[in-house]
């Protein structure tokens, strides 16, 4: 009984052990797949997108810096020509558009444009205009702009177009700060100092 069955046991196992192959080498093909895409992701899917996505800030931060200074010297001549249309009309309502609150223009144009009113004098064809030397960024709100200004001749009279003064040309270099408030879209000019009077 015992010498009829030995030929039966190497029948009845050799399934299992190509079971156990066949577990073994697809085990082996599933790590081998895992592996191989697991380096192509590395390769194609996070080692490419850090080098291209490295160079374009770098340039989009240049392009942006020099986009904000032409911003930054348009808004100044901007400034100047509200500047002149309030004291043209003695409007100090547009002023607030231009500077920072606690700007000394403002105060200093505000009293001006008061005087006017009072003593009913008009600046008639005051215009100023500016030639910018330099501009250099501080940060992301405030920048400061050097810059020779130019007042043009203009004529101090009364209300009835009686010409009480005429006023020459004048030239300054000057350094303006601009600053950008939170929640603000706009420039404001928030300080002017002059460097020194020009001939």
């Amino acid at each position: 009984m015992r010498t009829a069955r030995q030929p039966d046991a190497p029948t009845r196992r050799r399934p299992r052990y190509v079971l156990v192959g066949l577990v073994m080498t697809a085990i082996l093909v599933v790590a081998i797949f895992a592996l191989t895409t697991q380096l192509t992701k590395s390769t194609d899917g996070s080692a490419s997108p850090d080098a291209t996505q490295s160079e374009p800030q770098t340039k989009t931060t240049s392009r942006s810096t020099i986009g904000t200074r032409e911003e930054v010297v348009t808004r100044l001549h901007q400034i100047f020509r509200v500047r002149d249309l309030a004291i043209q009309t003695r409007n100090p309502l547009l002023l607030d558009s231009i500077y920072t609150i606690d700007c000394p223009c403002l105060k200093g144009d505000q009293q001006l444009i008061r005087n006017l009113r009072l003593k009913r004098r008009i600046w008639r064809g005051v215009e100023v205009s500016i030639a910018v030397r330099e501009a250099e960024r501080i940060n992301d709100r405030l920048w400061t702009v050097s810059a020779v200004v130019t007042t043009s001749s203009f004529e101090i009279t009364t209300e009835s177009s009686v010409v009480l003064r005429r006023i020459p040309q004048g030239r300054e270099l000057s350094r303006f700060a601009l600053a950008r408030p939170m929640n603000q879209e706009e420039w404001l000019l928030g300080q002017a100092s002059v460097i020194r009077e020009r001939d």
